[in-house]
């Protein structure tokens, strides 16, 4: 069943279409570029408990509070781990974003990262969720270069809450008609410029290969949601939940996945899954 964070946690106002015409995502690639320099300079646990929000979530395998899970690591001994924004988007309430991009660890590239960023009360950008799945890294621009902006939402919804509940109805179309053929069900959901990481024996597909990814997608997939956010403006919206599938050999998979969802013209939308193997 899904839960809807408290309008606490998530800002509750609705950006104007004037408004929302001067939105950039620049702050969300800020954002991240920060929270890597930190990486660098701080190490890995010191810079996650410094950029997460007090109820970030990681997989570990299933969704755990971030800032526990963080502070019981010993925070000595870590590798170089370095990431950097390739692309970003922004609600237009200015309050949500998504991050992705390369990582590496010691110089080596290993997969893609993804973010999703809220900005608090404050002003203050904080992430909510943070993970990594595989995806070839090999052809992503470097560091310096800057992070593509993806395309701002054509109008909100009637309420934050509203949006979650449209986004909510979207995902549970999905899942339904994933539980029968999954390829056809991600084609008609997924936008042009979406992109989706994982699962395991995914490591040599760009993640924005939609076509070769859709082709290793199991004919089934059950998806559970469990949870999620949505921007002030109800116009992006982020889900997590649990997939499960059958493998080779018929022998059961299970997943966590993460999706973010955008109201396009056309309709609600999937801009983005990680879909990451439990084992």
């Amino acid at each position: 069943m899904f839960k809807l964070l408290s309008p606490a946690l998530i800002t509750i106002a609705l950006a104007t279409p004037a408004l929302a015409q001067e939105i950039s995502a620049a702050p969300v690639e800020a954002a991240e570029r920060a929270f890597a320099a930190d990486g660098l300079a701080l190490g890995i646990r010191g810079s996650f408990l410094r950029h997460m929000a007090d109820d970030a979530i990681v997989f570990a395998p299933g969704p755990v509070n971030a800032r526990e899970f963080y502070e019981k690591r010993p925070g000595t001994n870590e590798p170089k781990l370095f990431w950097w924004p390739q692309k970003v988007v922004i609600a237009r309430s200015g309050d949500l974003g998504l991050s992705l991009g390369p990582w590496s660890i010691d110089d080596k590239r290993g997969g893609y990262y993804a973010t999703i960023w809220r900005k608090g009360a404050d002003g203050v950008w904080k992430w909510v969720y943070d993970g990594g799945a595989q995806a070839d890294p090999g052809k992503a621009p470097g560091p310096d270069a800057a992070a593509q902006a993806g395309p701002l939402a054509p109008a909100g919804a009637e309420s934050q809450a509203k949006g979650f509940e449209e986004a909510r109805a979207a995902e549970a179309a999905l899942a339904s008609a994933a539980a029968t053929d999954a390829p056809s069900a991600y084609k008609a959901a997924l936008t042009a410029d979406a992109w989706l990481l994982g699962p395991k024996e995914t490591k040599a597909l760009a993640g924005n290969d939609l076509s070769a990814r859709l082709a290793l997608r199991p004919a089934a997939i059950t998806l559970r949601p469990q949870g999620g956010g949505a921007s002030g403006a109800g116009d992006l919206v982020w889900t997590h939940g649990e997939a499960s599938w059958s493998g080779p050999d018929n022998k059961p998979v299970a997943a966590h996945y993460m999706h973010v969802w955008q109201r396009r013209a056309e309709g609600w939308r999937l801009i983005f899954e990680t879909l990451i193997n439990d084992t």
